[in-house]
């Protein structure tokens, strides 16, 4: 199980419907929170576009450059 942090950076890797409406790829957004509901891993998403849903982990991709940044930051101070 893929395990993220909590304020890390995603993005759609495709579209995504959902109650609230459509995220299209793309789209990031920030995690909240991961929870594990009848055998499926979800991820609770705050989308930059307002919505705020829970995706499957293949739904997203992780920003890596966001990581990254943080990362440097970190190193620097």
């Amino acid at each position: 199980m893929l395990q993220h942090c909590q304020g890390q950076r995603c993005q759609a890797s495709r579209n995504i419907r959902g109650h609230q409406g459509l995220i299209t790829a793309h789209t990031q957004g920030t995690i909240e929170s991961e929870i594990s509901n009848l055998g499926r891993h979800l991820i609770e998403v705050r989308w930059d576009n307002g919505l705020h849903m829970y995706v499957f982990p293949d739904e997203i991709e992780i920003d890596e450059t966001d990581e990254a940044m943080d990362e440097e930051w970190n190193e620097a101070y």
